[in-house]
């Protein structure tokens, strides 16, 4: 049960909320420091807390909590005070060459609703803020949005997510892999895709797992996406109703369910 009602179920769901980075063309291409303090210069807490009010858990990493046998990289920065944080942005932001005399311009992309709107609008002053950073918001129709991605012409920021396909890290991970699919970012990393290599070649255990968490680490250390929340799944379920075991899938069969009439 949370937020005092006794009925509402919220539990981690296999899925991530990010932002990317267009790293084939300027202003992100060869700019690790300015990639990474836009990271640190989100307020993740705040996010989850005032925007999106959901019970959305703050993402530091990338692959979801709550796989059986997995340890999730977590950044260092992510045990940091807010404060730390900023500081760090800050820092980085000035190596990059960025100041209040000559800010980042950028342009932020999200397909065209509501909840979208709102958290670019709030990362985007997170970003004025803590940085100076001037972002402008565009938003795009699912179709154009996603041609404008995939052609990494225009597009230097996107919000996009990702839902599992299955309970693997492998499935988030892959994302990234220089030759996939919707790797939107154009994120390339020889290292990284070897990595991969080695992680699908083998059958499963902790060997498996140690690569995957590496892989976690050295991707988000090169700071392609900007993870934002993990979704969760919210669910209402009467007192009556018995059976209910939450799950990171969010899948339920009606045969493992049944009614218990209330006093017997």
């Amino acid at each position: 049960p949370a937020c005092g009602h006794p009925e509402l179920h919220i539990h981690p769901y296999l899925g991530v909320y990010y932002f990317g980075l267009n790293l084939t063309r300027p202003p992100f291409q060869d700019a690790p420091a300015l990639r990474q303090a836009l990271t640190l210069a989100v307020d993740r807490e705040i996010l989850t807390e005032k925007i999106t009010g959901g019970g959305e858990i703050p993402a530091y990493g990338w692959v979801p909590p709550g796989l059986p046998g997995y340890q999730q990289a977590t950044p260092d920065y992510a045990h940091w005070t807010r404060e730390a944080r900023f500081a760090e942005a800050r820092r980085l932001y000035a190596e990059a060459g960025y100041s209040a005399e000559r800010p980042l311009k950028v342009e932020i992309r999200y397909n065209t609703q509501e909840d979208n709107r709102k958290i670019a609008v709030a990362v985007a002053q997170m970003w004025k803020q803590v940085l100076g950073v001037e972002a402008t918001l565009f938003n795009e129709e699912w179709k154009v949005f996603l041609q404008n991605r995939k052609q990494k012409q225009v597009t230097q920021v996107f919000r996009s997510g990702w839902i599992g396909d299955y309970a693997d890290p492998y499935t988030f991970l892959e994302l990234l892999h220089s030759q996939h699919g919707i790797n939107d970012s154009g994120y390339a990393n020889p290292a990284y895709d070897a990595l991969l290599a080695r992680i699908s070649a083998l059958p499963g255990g902790s060997e498996r797992n140690d690569l995957m968490r590496q892989a976690e680490a050295m991707m988000l250390a090169d700071d392609p996406v900007i993870p934002l929340f993990f979704y969760v799944s919210k669910t209402l379920i009467k007192p009556w109703v018995k059976g209910y075991r939450p799950n990171i899938m969010n899948q339920h069969y009606t045969k493992d369910l049944w009614i218990e009439p209330l006093g017997g």
